[in-house]
């Protein structure tokens, strides 16, 4: 009788958990509706909100800009256009500008008209930051 009550609350503490879990709403950036259908992203909130989470992430922390020091000339990169530089979104840039980053290494892009390049954390050195911010690792 003890192992059958046992059972029970074990299995409606887990549903609880459950469906605690599955209410929380991860909010959507609204830099994504740029990019995105907001119908689409609003099925992601419950179909895959990780995505959501990931995306939301890459925004900020897949890349990071430097100054390029003019001593050094003319870097030879990939040439992309940025309109402001504080005010970014790195999704709509990929997709007007059909930017790419690697998996294994950095891949940098020169900023016309500035001596800045942005430069792409690797997509396995994204997916460590990504990990560490959730609490994976």
């Amino acid at each position: 009788m003890k192992g059958i009550l046992t059972l029970i609350l074990l299995t409606l503490s887990i549903l609880s958990f459950a469906q605690n879990k599955s209410s929380e709403t991860v909010e959507i950036d609204e830099r994504l509706t740029e990019v995105y259908d907001a119908e689409y992203l609003t099925n992601l909130q419950t179909q895959n909100p990780f995505l959501l989470q990931r995306w939301s992430f890459y925004l900020d922390n897949a890349y990071y800009i430097v100054d390029f020091p003019t001593e050094k000339g003319n870097p030879d990169y990939p040439t992309i256009e940025v309109a402001d530089l504080d005010n970014m979104n790195i999704l709509l840039l990929e997709k007007s500008q059909k930017m790419t980053r690697d998996f294994n290494k950095l891949t940098k892009y020169k900023i016309k008209g500035t001596d800045k390049i942005l430069v792409y954390y690797s997509g396995k050195e994204f997916n460590q930051k990504l990990n560490t911010s959730l609490g994976r690792k």
